[in-house]
């Protein structure tokens, strides 16, 4: 038996209602279409029925790139979901790596763990066309990091800077603005 965790490109951590499993087959249709060709760990689809939170939790920390959280009304009460939401946060503490993508499936409170984070609002209708179009690009790989797109030039250890003295405050000058006032 294979011990070896497949890797995907995102975890999905979603409620178990039919409202929630209706939008996760519309969104793994739309990520999961040659158009953007990404692979999503769904648990209702792709685990093996049974939750095992050192599973889940070994999924996210090692086999997935980035989680995306589809929030609704019952997300905060879901603890599994919550339990899911901590784990990714642990994956990036500091959320420097920007893993977490929070989706606003319908209006609703933002766990406060993640409130600070910007969601993509698929309540609003008028950005519906470019909406998975947008979740989608959160995926692209950056061209080049930082440290390789800046090819610092290497400073000589010296460097010897002008003396400048700046006539900007004297005596005289001082005594003059007290005898003004």
């Amino acid at each position: 038996m294979d011990n070896k965790i497949k890797q995907y490109d995102a975890y999905v951590i979603a409620g178990d209602s039919e409202e929630d499993q209706e939008f996760l087959h519309m969104m793994t249709e739309s990520l999961e279409s040659s158009s953007h060709n990404l692979r999503l760990y769904i648990r209702s689809r792709d685990g093996n029925g049974e939750f095992d939170f050192q599973k889940e939790a070994d999924i996210i920390m090692n086999g997935s790139e980035k989680t995306i959280v589809v929030l609704s009304r019952d997300f905060p009460q879901n603890e599994i979901c919550m339990y899911l939401l901590k784990v990714a946060i642990a994956k990036s503490p500091g959320f420097r790596l920007r893993i977490i993508i929070p989706i606003l499936r319908e209006r609703c409170t933002l766990p406060s763990c993640i409130r600070f984070l910007t969601a993509n609002d698929y309540t609003k209708e008028d950005v519906r066309p470019w909406f998975w179009p947008r979740v989608a690009a959160c995926f692209k790989k950056r061209q080049t990091m930082f440290s390789e797109d800046i090819q610092r030039k290497k400073l000589p250890e010296i460097v010897c800077l002008p003396d400048i003295i700046l006539h900007s405050f004297t005596p005289d000058k001082h005594e003059h603005g007290r005898r003004n006032n």
